[in-house]
């Protein structure tokens, strides 16, 4: 018995190791990837839809422009200031916004797919994103100060300037011939972190027993406020790596 379960265990060690270089073998796929391809495969026939009926890229650009404009005047109850209700307000915002980045999605899958790329598009969709931001930064910050919501107001605007800076960062570098889409909190991370992050809130206040209130953390941060704090540290992380990361790509172009 002894000697037969020697065997068996040198054999499962065998094959464990066996798996384990095989696995090492296998190219990694990183999970903008997986995402992107799964993305794609299950939107591409509404691209296809789309297509078919003339709409152009730029087209499917400014709808999310309008879309972002749509869910930061939903988030700040832009027609009921008297009658404001944390649940709908946050988890309205939350996917209005998702399907605002699903059209960022979807302009440059077509362009791409029908070869309508062209330098004054990409140029186009890069200016109308930029816009896009700071209509979305502005609902937030706008919705914080109704409530005199002082932690809000500055988290929310310090996560606004690194997410500027994210992306000035790297149009800067790339015009000076550098390849900086480094990082992790670029536009897709920004925007399916604060929808997802309004959604979750959203229904957090519509079932809470207690009604419309404030989960507070510490005096002066809520919960929801929480998000903002972590998203001014990352923007910023993020810039500050591209930052230098372009540093010292230009050294060694230089060198």
């Amino acid at each position: 018995m002894i000697l037969i379960s020697k065997s068996i265990l040198i054999q499962v060690l065998l094959i464990g190791s066996n798996i384990t270089r095989n696995l090492y073998l296998v190219p990694r796929m990183n999970y903008k990837e997986v995402a992107r391809k799964v993305l794609y495969f299950v939107f591409d026939p509404l691209v296809h839809l789309i297509r078919k009926l003339g709409i152009k890229p730029n087209h499917i650009t400014l709808i999310g422009l309008g879309l972002n404009v749509i869910a930061a005047l939903h988030l700040i109850n832009y027609f009921q200031w008297d009658d404001f209700n944390y649940g709908d307000n946050l988890f309205g915002f939350g996917i209005i916004l998702g399907f605002a980045g699903l059209m960022d999605t979807i302009d440059g899958r077509l362009a791409r797919l029908y070869d309508m790329k062209s330098k004054f598009g990409a140029f186009f969709d890069s200016v109308v994103d930029r816009y896009s931001e700071f209509v979305m930064f502005m609902g937030i910050l706008l919705y914080y100060d109704h409530f005199d919501h002082l932690a809000g107001v500055i988290l929310s605007f310090i996560a606004l300037i690194g997410s500027i800076m994210v992306s000035y960062n790297r149009s800067r570098a790339e015009a000076l011939g550098v390849d900086c889409s480094v990082g992790f909190m670029q536009r897709p991370e920004r925007i399916v972190f604060i929808g997802i992050w309004a959604i979750i809130w959203g229904i957090v206040y519509w079932l809470s027993p207690l009604g419309d209130v404030n989960y507070i953390l510490i005096e002066g941060l809520d919960y929801f406020t929480l998000g903002f704090l972590f998203l001014a540290i990352s923007t910023n992380i993020t810039a500050l790596r591209r930052l230098f990361h372009s540093e010292s790509q230009l050294r060694k172009l230089a060198s």
